[in-house]
């Protein structure tokens, strides 16, 4: 691979400094009055070196240059090669014009390259930037709508609840009022996670062991009446793992994900979060047995109103995403290396650099 490469770098110009070179050396073909056209063409590989491989290229193609050169101008009798300084001469600019021409193309090289990831970052930035002007935009279209509906919600549920008192449970108006109140119940959950989204803030922040937090998580998925039948435990870490940030929002973080990790798994499954700290961060790997994400919600994690789930909205993953921002933290689907979704989320330590972010909560 490493010969395949090579030749396919440098094959072309091996040839013109092996052609140029038999010049010199073939008495038939050869003659005297074009020795300074031929030195002069030694040029031309050195420098497609220099723009090929930089200035080890460079360097590297006048070194075989020189090599070829040097016998035939101080070991055979060349007439028209001119005086001992002369050689001396040419063979300093072979390697001059070499060394020149590779660090223009590495100077050349690192700019493009710095270009290209101005270009990423400046992509990333308008990306970050579309989707937080989204976000508040949903944010108070949430926050209006919740408003509006929330008031008649309420009377309706009321009045369903005082006209179920009139019939039997088995009557088919007492089963019909059963699902306007079951109904009732969870349109008001779905407002109440709207505005949840919209008036999330950073709130308090002080040290708190995230691994407690991860299993009193685990502790309620195990007795939660939908998914006790999903195996949650806690691993990583066995010592205290402390991360700055609101005690209170990041459980319902890790709630969040811990439920819809359980959600994928189904009956039977497996729910696993992994807490770690590096450096000045704490993370929480949460990893289930289920499916995994598609390309599609890979792409669109964090999006208000994408979800996989019939009757989902999506705004729990994105309300746990702007948490977790907030927080000076990340929250991202990650590799699990086989089957089954991973989401990781990562917290700042007492020690990180946050001093903009706590002052800014103590005003």
């Amino acid at each position: 691979m490493f010969i395949k490469n090579f030749l396919k770098k440098y094959g072309l110009i091996l040839f013109l400094v092996a052609a140029i070179t038999f010049l010199h050396y073939s008495h038939e073909s050869h003659i005297h009055e074009l020795h300074g056209v031929y030195k002069l063409f030694f040029f031309l590989p050195i420098i497609l070196g220099g723009f090929r491989g930089g200035k080890i290229g460079g360097l590297l193609v006048s070194t075989t240059v020189a090599a070829a050169f040097y016998p035939h101008a101080f070991v055979s009798e060349c007439s028209s090669c001119g005086s001992t300084g002369d050689k001396a001469i040419e063979l300093a600019l072979y390697f001059g014009v070499g060394l020149l021409t590779g660090t223009l193309s590495d100077h050349l090289m690192n700019a493009r390259n710095q270009l290209q990831h101005t270009l990423e970052e400046k992509s990333a930035m308008e990306a970050e930037l579309m989707r937080s002007t989204r976000m508040a935009a949903v944010g108070r279209l949430s926050a209006g709508l919740a408003h509006e509906i929330r008031n008649p919600l309420a009377s309706i549920q009321g009045s369903a609840e005082v006209l179920a008192d009139d019939f039997d449970p088995d009557h088919p108006k007492g089963r019909m009022m059963a699902i306007l109140q079951e109904e009732a119940k969870r349109l008001n959950s779905v407002l109440t996670r709207f505005l949840e989204f919209a008036r999330s803030e950073p709130g308090d922040r002080r040290p708190f062991d995230l691994k407690n937090e991860a299993d009193a998580v685990a502790e309620m998925i195990g007795h939660h009446p939908d998914y006790s039948a999903v195996t949650c435990g806690v691993s990583g870490t066995t010592g205290k793992c402390l991360a700055f940030a609101n005690q209170e929002q990041i459980r319902q973080v890790l709630l969040n994900l811990a439920l819809n990790g359980a959600a994928a798994a189904g009956a039977g499954g497996k729910v696993d979060l992994r807490v770690s700290i590096a450096g000045n961060s704490c993370s929480c790997e949460v990893s289930d047995s289920g499916p995994g994400f598609t390309t599609e919600a890979r792409d669109n994690f964090g999006t208000p109103f994408f979800s996989t789930k019939s009757q989902g909205t999506g705004l729990g993953l994105a309300t746990s995403l702007k948490i977790v921002q907030d927080q000076g933290g990340t929250l991202a689907p990650g590799d699990s290396g086989t089957e089954g979704g991973l989401v990781i989320l990562v917290l700042p330590t007492l020690n990180a650099d946050l001093s903009p972010a706590i002052d800014q909560n103590r005003l």
